[in-house]
């Protein structure tokens, strides 16, 4: 899998095209497979603020692809696991970005 570290900045385009900058806040491993916690750059520093989960899946070489989570109990399973982790209620969950993402 490729690497991708805590308070990287990764690039993903929304559902319309638009490039939105995420740092990574944390990650979990669920049933073999890797998830991050994602925040957007110009939220970052706000007091509250809200983080998007999604699933890491590896593609060709070094490379992958960040999806959303289609299946709710996976969703609700790596939501906790996160939660566990981060243990920090300041930060709320976005599932308004639905659609699969790419890293660029």
């Amino acid at each position: 899998m490729a690497e991708i570290e805590r308070d990287e900045i990764i690039t993903l385009n929304d559902e319309d095209g638009n490039e939105i900058n995420f740092v990574v806040v944390d990650g979990v491993e669920y049933n073999g497979k890797d998830y991050l916690a994602l925040v957007e750059e110009e939220h970052f520093d706000d007091d509250e603020c809200e983080f998007t989960i999604l699933r890491v899946d590896e593609t060709d070489g070094d490379d992958c692809t960040l999806s959303s989570i289609e299946d709710e109990n996976e969703f609700n399973e790596v939501l906790r696991l996160l939660e566990e982790k981060l243990d920090d209620e300041e930060f709320m969950i976005d599932e308004g970005f639905s659609e699969d993402e790419d890293e660029e």
